[in-house]
């Protein structure tokens, strides 16, 4: 019998799995909802102990964060035969004191864009989950 790189199976990914597909990726979407509607952003993001780092200007995520804490977060990644995504829910908050500021700074974030970026924001999870999924490969 030949040795197979094949996944077999579609799966729940561990909670070790899940931090390294994050830590292995710099877009996800940001995703708020309030006054009852949701939004959705892309941002770039830096992993450091078990939470998401996010730069930004102040605008409109700033402005849902303040109105609802609660946020989910996501990041996928598609290959030929292997699928993962990675949601993360939980609490967004603004960092305001040096102490916070200087750890987030310390990830290494760098942005995307050229736009300087002033306010920074953490998010502690309460939830991370994950799924490996297994392409179908299209006919033809």
């Amino acid at each position: 019998m030949e040795p197979t790189n094949e996944v077999k199976t579609d799966r729940n990914l561990t909670d070790d799995e899940c931090w390294q597909l994050l830590g292995s990726q710099e877009v996800g979407r940001l995703a708020t909802a309030a006054a009852g509607e949701p939004e959705i952003f892309p941002v770039n993001f830096a992993v450091r102990e078990r939470a998401l780092y996010i730069n930004t200007t102040p605008g409109s995520k700033l402005v849902e964060i303040a109105v609802n804490h609660k946020v989910a977060f996501e990041i996928d990644q598609w290959g030929p035969d292997v699928a993962y995504s990675v949601v993360l829910k939980g609490t967004a908050e603004i960092l305001e004191t040096e102490a916070d500021r200087a750890e987030a700074i310390a990830t290494g974030l760098v942005s995307f864009t050229t736009t300087d970026k002033e306010e920074w924001v953490r998010i502690t999870p309460t939830e991370v989950t994950g799924r490996r999924l297994k392409r179908q490969r299209s006919a033809g």
